[in-house]
């Protein structure tokens, strides 16, 4: 399938964003052009193959070649016209970021010079001398001099951002900020309800038992509240260390769960095992579920009612802000992960409006708050905005680049010839 080089809306984040900026290198066969900055086949060589590292960081099968070859859009698309169509545009950016350094009469320093040099020096010890590490680098379509300047637009880029933003965004409205945050974030409190529960050691009564320490051996007794028990020979009953039992009024072992370490049953690599609950009883949890949505829409105090009677994690009910851009939600890790599959529904609700949802992880009922202004310089939400300004920033940035797009020549003979993501190396080095 021939590719298509018309430059498109950019489907994935920049490079840039991922500190992965990559030369305007005049070495090589030039692909693209902007007035007097050029940009070569080598260096998108090179962005090809950092994004196929990045994809195989993420466990993507990149090695195969029947990956690049599967269609994703009704027009016949696969993956392989789709990255390279999407690195080409983004190619094109760091050609106009090279172009905008020196049309905001910038320079580097020679100080600042000094230090990337410094760091190509490390990597030519480290493969052992600069032919062997031209070697190396001829697998992903460079050479030294080219991953020189890969740097040294890192770093004007990184200078250009500080000139046109401030380092911390500081030279960027507030009006700016308060627009970015009403727009790309969403208020949120829940409740959850796992459909999962965790593997536990299990007493003679069928209880969680609770230990002195990670070890599993002591067990954790409640001292204070509970009471010892002699056998019918008088004897104060103890367990297998020999310590003395402590019983509840029922007649249960009564443990310290304060200050105790629960018994989490583990699998060869450490980690807690779970069990899910049968069908019926999952069913019962969705009825709830959608029981409370109905019972608390439109009203905050009557979902904090709710969260007071059913709170299994200390975060139920607080107030979280979910950061969406396109096609990409703020969910960071697996524990967090049901955020993409629901976040498109926190964004159609309105303020006060109620929702249940189900996961992989179990059934969550939603409602949504009013965005609070400024909310990104509140530090309750510090953790949720720590790359607020980083963010905005980029986008700011980005919509800079996109006014000179069409400016951007690009040698059509060239692209057609150019490597493919299913040809390039996987690099996660350079």
């Amino acid at each position: 399938m021939k590719r298509t080089i018309k430059l498109l809306s950019l489907l994935l984040a920049l490079c840039l964003v991922a500190g992965a900026a990559v030369s305007c290198s005049s070495q090589g066969k030039t692909l693209m052009s902007l007035e007097d900055k050029t940009l070569s086949v080598n260096f998108y060589e090179l962005l090809l193959s950092r994004m196929k590292g990045t994809l195989y960081s993420y466990g993507y099968e990149v090695d195969k070649d029947s990956f690049w070859k599967t269609i994703i859009t009704a027009d016949g698309m696969t993956y392989d016209d789709y990255f390279c169509i999407t690195i080409m545009e983004e190619a094109s950016r760091y050609l106009i970021a090279d172009y905008l350094f020196d049309a905001n009469g910038l320079t580097v320093t020679e100080e600042l010079e000094a230090d990337v040099d410094k760091v190509m020096d490390s990597l030519v010890k480290a493969a052992g001398s600069k032919t062997a590490l031209n070697s190396e680098l001829k697998t992903y379509g460079v050479n030294y001099d080219m991953l020189r300047d890969v740097y040294m637009l890192e770093l004007k880029i990184s200078l250009l951002k500080d000139h046109l933003y401030g380092k911390e965004g500081e030279k960027i409205s507030s009006e700016a900020k308060e627009s970015y945050l009403q727009e790309n974030y969403v208020a949120f409190s829940q409740i959850f309800l796992a459909s999962y529960y965790y593997l536990t050691d299990l007493d003679e009564f069928g209880d969680a038992v609770y230990y002195t320490d990670d070890k599993h051996t002591a067990i954790a007794y409640d001292k204070v509240n509970g009471k010892t028990a002699l056998d019918e020979f008088g004897r104060e009953i103890t367990d297998i260390l020999g310590d003395p039992v402590y019983y509840n009024e029922e007649g249960r072992i009564a443990y310290d769960k304060v200050n105790g370490v629960i018994g989490y049953v583990k699998d060869d690599e450490g980690n807690i095992l779970v069990e899910y609950y049968d069908d019926e009883t999952l069913g019962e949890m969705f009825e709830r579920a959608q029981g409370y949505a109905n019972a608390c829409n439109g009203d905050f105090d009557k979902f904090m009612e709710y969260v007071s009677l059913y709170d299994e994690s200390e975060s139920e009910g607080e107030v979280t802000y979910l950061f969406a851009s396109t096609g990409y939600y703020g969910a960071q890790s697996e524990a967090v992960a049901y955020l993409d599959e629901i976040a498109a529904g926190l964004l159609e609700m309105e303020t006060g409006e109620c929702r249940a949802a189900q996961s992989d992880f179990g059934f969550h009922v939603f409602i949504r708050h009013e965005t609070e202004q400024g909310a990104y310089a509140n530090e309750a939400y510090k953790d949720t905005f720590s790359d607020f300004s980083d963010n905005l920033i980029e986008k700011l940035f980005s919509e800079e680049c996109a006014k000179h797009e069409t400016a951007v020549v690009i040698d059509q003979e060239t692209a057609e010839d150019a490597p493919t993501m299913a040809s390039v190396a996987i690099n996660i080095l350079y």
